[in-house]
């Protein structure tokens, strides 16, 4: 839990050096990964009572998170080190949601299935930024070192190295096969 967390907040940190560094205090997406690294830990342990206790813990602490940031990040969602979350405002990630290292997210970015009954939901590789708006869904496969641009609707899997905009998104920079 520490290691991801402390790599998350790296990316956070402008100057490692400053002190003032206390403006992290402040972040909403700090505080909604957080929790989420907390969830995950809490749903790790194996003692039964104190299980139960961190899952609830947890449950209230998501939700009063959720309400107040507009950030859904459940605890089930499988996010590797380096998640930055520039600001807070209507960011939804389905539970089933794979995310891979160093993945860049920003408001109102939507990241879940086609519809209820729909199965499929999408995993996203390494280094990936998903600019404001956007909303990637469905069963498909996002590579890695893709930039997926504001407001973009992505529906089909991305090969890695791409830039990809528009509804539906097309490959801009990149693979076009």
């Amino acid at each position: 839990m520490f290691d991801n967390l402390t790599a998350d907040i790296q990316r956070y940190i402008k100057n490692p050096k400053d002190r003032r560094n206390i403006y992290l205090l402040f972040e909403q997406g700090i505080w909604a990964i957080v929790v989420y690294r907390f969830s995950r830990w809490a749903y790790s342990v194996r003692i039964p009572l104190v299980s139960l206790v961190l899952r609830i813990i947890a449950f209230f602490w998501f939700k009063s998170i959720e309400m107040t940031t507009g950030i859904s990040i459940p605890a089930s969602a499988k996010i590797k080190k380096g998640l930055y979350v520039g600001h807070f405002g209507t960011i939804i990630l389905h539970s089933d949601v794979e995310i891979g290292e160093n993945c860049s997210v920003g408001p109102g970015v939507i990241i879940g299935s086609k519809g209820v009954g729909v199965d499929g939901v999408p995993v996203i590789g390494d280094n990936v930024y998903i600019g404001t708006g956007a909303k990637v869904l469905g069963g498909i496969y996002i590579g890695n070192n893709v930039r997926i641009g504001a407001n973009a609707v992505v529906l089909k899997s991305i090969p890695d190295n791409c830039t990809v905009v528009g509804v539906p998104a097309k490959i801009v920079k990149g693979k076009t096969e």
